[in-house]
């Protein structure tokens, strides 16, 4: 169904303060997860939202808990995010990382003791806005095996690149074949996945989401999205005091405690020398762009190009149903 955007985020929001979050943290995480429905991102949109509030149920989200720098030096910060929710700890990173590139030139703050963020490409996109390289990454629970294993011990691990040009590009990628969203999506729309994404339980082919989430999602590109994945595990658990590997929870079982980490990056090109960057880079994009297509193709288009610039004008959203009845329950929304 097509709902007004604004009602999406006003009762996305309810839903959030009838479990007692704060009005600004629950504003601030409707926002994020309707963003990604207007981005067509459904796999991190409302559907995300009963998930977020399981969480909440089984006191994993602390609506009053402090979010606090615990390491820094120079551009370099990590914060504690007191258990608040994902959206509410990542905004303040981001927050943060441009205040640290501001004063340093480049800003990094690494996020611990915090909760699924929701669509990662959300706080690239903030920071290209205001002219900045950004880069983020997470970590998630177990879900894939590396290259050549059985055994799901990494988790989809997106990483996300945003670019302060124009055209947009705003890359927002997990390192496994398919995200385990788009599989819960397609696992509620009673949809097939792909071939060759997903293994079952018993480390055998399978395009069914059921069996896919009770098995492991394989890496992107074999050997290399598997490394990937294993850099951005360690960098942002690793690094930022976060767990790794199987130690990950609560990213998808929300009824544990999340235990992963985020990473954010940002870059003022000026303080590489680069005044001109945003426009050499922007005709430099502009003229990939309008080369010719290939016969299957209507257009060369960038990463994230159509999504962000669709989220930036849409003034409604598409919902599922059977979701937006769930959302108004837990909205208590007559």
């Amino acid at each position: 169904m097509e709902l007004d955007r604004s009602r999406a985020v006003s009762v996305a929001a309810e839903a959030f303060h009838a479990h007692g979050i704060s009005d600004a943290d629950a504003e601030q995480t409707a926002e994020v997860l309707v963003s990604a429905d207007a981005r067509g991102k459904h796999s991190h949109g409302l559907l995300r939202l009963p998930r977020f509030v399981h969480g909440i149920e089984h006191g994993n989200v602390d609506p009053a808990g402090e979010i606090e720098v615990v390491a820094e030096r120079g551009g370099a910060a990590t914060l504690s995010g007191g258990s608040r929710l994902g959206p509410v700890v990542a905004s303040a990173a981001t927050g943060e990382v441009m205040d640290r590139a501001d004063e340093f030139g480049v800003g990094a703050v690494g996020v611990n003791d915090s909760n699924h963020l929701g669509m990662l490409g959300y706080y690239t996109d903030q920071l290209q806005r205001e002219g900045y390289v950004g880069i983020a990454m997470t970590n998630t629970e177990p879900a894939m095996p590396p290259y050549g294993g059985v055994e799901p011990v990494l988790g989809t691990n997106p990483i996300a690149i945003g670019l302060p040009t124009d055209p947009v590009f705003n890359l927002d990628m997990s390192t496994s074949a398919i995200a385990r969203g788009t599989v819960l999506e397609k696992r509620e729309a009673g949809e097939s996945i792909p071939e060759g994404v997903a293994l079952d339980a018993e480390g055998e082919p399978t395009t069914d989401p059921e069996a896919a989430l009770e098995g492991t999602i394989l890496p992107f590109g074999g050997s290399k999205g598997s490394g990937l994945a294993i850099a951005v595990e360690v960098l942002a658990g690793g690094l930022v005091g976060a767990a790794m590997g199987e130690d990950v929870t609560g990213t998808y079982h929300t009824e544990n405690p999340c235990t992963k980490g985020d990473l954010f990056l940002a870059i003022d090109p000026e303080a590489l020398g680069a005044s001109d960057f945003a426009e050499r880079a922007s005709a430099f994009l502009r003229e990939l762009t309008s080369g010719p297509a290939a016969a299957h193709v209507e257009e060369i288009r960038l990463p994230g190009q159509r999504s962000v610039e669709r989220d930036r004008s849409a003034t409604t959203v598409e919902i599922e149903d059977g979701l937006w009845d769930e959302v108004r329950a837990l909205a208590a929304d007559d």
